[in-house]
């Protein structure tokens, strides 16, 4: 570990760090760019999964079958989702925030305006109320719905149009963190001719070429996307964040403690470098994973359990924590519904199956680290041979 020896009388907490220093240094990284062993915290989410270390999700791929681990990190072949849909997430995710991490969420997001916020405006919103606003004062009433918006808001501006409302309000809430944004089509012009691409391209592919060239850039269409989530997907958050904290077993794991605790450690019987993310770890190394689910039912979250391989994450998670001398020996699930009902259960794994789960890893980081070695990703049978099956 990148950290003064530890003595017997040090305890873990003394061997946490920020993943920046007050420099913007990381300090899991040496001056080579090599990663280095220890406990951080306050390392972004994408900074973490670019680390090159190996996860408890890569190994549970890899416990499907070498094929599936090779497909998803080795091959070219990608199947990722659209940059669309990588600014979209769902309820889990900012529910997750909002248990976790509630000052990253607040500030940061905001609920995308529906009609029936505004209860006391007579709001101008479907097709009908637009035409006769527009006949009513003499003007065309053809178009499509966007045409007929601005046409009636160009008459005038002081009309009760939804879209118009809901577009100042998320103007006012981007206006407080961003000094300058790309949202009308001779502003992403002017960006396009900056970055020689062709200005007769439409919108929606000039948007994605300015961003290629530049990911960071600020555009109204990816801000939208980033920071103004569906009001359904809100309030789904919002009960999940509820749900969780008015279970008491459930407040009490997720509190007095460190949230997205990120450690790293190499692995004495194989060599990887290995990588864990806790959403939350107690300062009495209780470890807290928190799962959204579609149900809470026991028997159907043990189905969940196996057939996500969540019994091989907490094995891993303590194996890499214990490594880096944080004593982990107790594992909790708190699982939260919120799609067909809002409950939360807590869980933790027999020890029967803890202790399978074990003897499964170290077989895993074996083999893994075997095929890392000879790159050698055969499908379920190492021999190639012929399965002989009877249905």
């Amino acid at each position: 570990m990148n950290t003064a020896v530890k003595s017997q009388t040090s305890s873990w907490h003394d061997y946490i760090q920020p993943a920046y220093d007050d420099n913007g240094k990381p300090n899991f990284l040496n001056s080579h760019g090599e990663v280095l062993e220890g406990i951080y915290t306050d390392m972004p989410n994408e900074v973490y999964h670019a680390l090159d270390a190996h996860s408890s999700t890569g190994i549970k791929t890899f416990a499907k079958g070498r094929h599936h681990y090779y497909r998803q990190y080795l091959s070219n072949i990608c199947r990722l989702r659209t940059k669309q849909q990588e600014f979209t997430f769902d309820a889990g995710t900012y529910g997750h925030m909002l248990v976790l991490e509630p000052h990253n969420f607040h500030g940061n997001y905001m609920r995308n305006p529906v009609p029936e916020d505004f209860p006391d405006i007579e709001l101008i919103d479907s097709i009908p109320q637009l035409k006769d606003a527009l006949a009513s004062r003499g003007l065309p009433v053809s178009g499509a719905k966007a045409v007929l918006i601005e046409r009636l808001y160009e008459s005038d501006p002081t009309l009760p149009i939804f879209e118009k409302l809901r577009e100042n309000m998320i103007c006012e809430f981007l206006d407080q963190r961003y000094k300058n944004y790309l949202r009308t089509d001779v502003e992403l012009d002017d960006m396009a001719k900056f970055y020689g691409i062709d200005v007769s391209l439409n919108r929606e592919a000039k948007i994605n070429a300015i961003l290629e060239i530049s990911p960071t850039q600020p555009i109204w269409e990816k801000l939208i996307a980033t920071h103004v989530i569906d009001h359904i997907v809100w309030d789904d958050a919002f009960r999940v964040q509820k749900s969780t904290r008015a279970h008491p077993k459930a407040d009490w794991l997720l509190s007095d403690g460190y949230p997205e605790l990120s450690i790293i450690a190499r692995c004495p019987k194989t060599g990887l470098l290995l990588k864990i993310r806790f959403d939350w770890l107690r300062n009495d190394a209780i470890a807290v994973d928190l799962k959204t689910t579609l149900s809470t039912n026991p028997t159907k979250f043990g189905y969940q359990v196996r057939d996500l391989r969540y019994d091989l994450q907490q094995v891993f998670y303590c194996y890499v924590a214990n490594l880096a001398g944080v004593p982990v020996n107790v594992f909790a699930f708190v699982a939260t519904e919120y799609k067909d009902a809002d409950n939360c259960e807590t869980f933790e794994l027999s020890q029967r199956k803890v202790e399978e789960s074990k003897e499964d890893l170290f077989q895993y980081l074996e083999e893994f680290n075997e095929a890392l070695t000879t790159g050698n990703w055969y499908g379920h049978d190492k021999s190639r041979s012929t399965w002989v099956i009877d249905v």
